[in-house]
């Protein structure tokens, strides 16, 4: 899922035309595409689909967290829910983004 948040930032960042002016080609927007379909296919339907819904509020649905932070809205989470955290993320109680532990 972090590889799909990046590529989609990614596509974001291409569709901005000042990176044109200055000189870069940008034309590789067919193959993001079609990753971001392959990614797409391997990640489970029902949080790919609370992914997107979070998607349409924020730029960055999944985030972080570290030393107990999301790192979405800087909040303190709590120890507790923080060792809920497994293979598939959970959501941050304040700010409603998909959470994954980093060491």
């Amino acid at each position: 899922m972090i590889a799909l948040q990046d590529l989609l930032q990614l596509k974001r960042d291409l569709q901005d035309r000042s990176y044109e002016l200055i000189g870069f080609e940008t034309g590789g927007e067919t193959a993001i595409d079609a990753e971001i379909e392959n990614l797409r296919a391997e990640i489970d339907r029902a949080v790919l689909r609370r992914f997107d819904r979070i998607a349409t509020k924020y730029d960055r649905p999944l985030v972080p967290v570290r030393n107990g932070v999301c790192y979405g809205c800087f909040v303190q989470y709590p120890t507790a829910k923080i060792a809920e955290l497994g293979d598939a993320p959970i959501t941050c109680e304040s700010c409603g983004r998909l959470l994954y532990r980093i060491p």
